[in-house]
């Protein structure tokens, strides 16, 4: 064997790897983690303050995963009562998946999770208090 079948050899495997790595890249759809990241990326500013409310706060939210009623639950923080807020669970592998729950005059929300595949998620509570002053929260489970 010489230099020059060396040579051919060698850009023979790696044309087979890249069209192999092309193929295989595209059996998945190519989907962002949140569908409306560019209205999040206009609204930074307004998004950092309410993260900056809710890390002022005497003590964080809660969320847990019941496993027995196969539910998630989200307490807000002791004495805090929402006006109108939403609780989105996502994964960060699929938008398809993605759920949004609105509540209004809550201290407690109850998800039902019972259709979640199991894995990681991610929770986003954004919220106004009684007074009208957002706040947003996001944490991740394993269910």
């Amino acid at each position: 064997m010489n230099w020059g079948t060396g040579i051919v050899i060698f850009f023979i495997v790696f044309a087979t790897s890249m069209v192999f790595a092309v193929v295989s890249t595209t059996k998945y759809p190519p989907q962002m983690v949140q569908k409306d990241y560019y209205a999040l990326d206009i609204n930074y500013q307004a998004h950092l303050e309410k993260k900056q409310h809710a890390a002022a706060l005497a003590s964080p939210p809660q969320a847990r995963f019941e496993a027995a009623d196969k539910s998630i639950q989200v307490l807000l923080p002791e004495g805090m009562n929402a006006r109108k807020g939403t609780v989105k669970c996502y994964r960060s592998a699929t938008t398809r998946d993605d759920v949004l729950t609105p509540f209004e005059n809550a201290a407690s929300i109850s998800i039902p999770a019972a259709t979640f595949p199991a894995g990681r998620w991610h929770l986003e509570l954004d919220w106004e208090d009684q007074q009208g002053k957002p706040y947003f929260w996001q944490t991740t489970l394993t269910l």
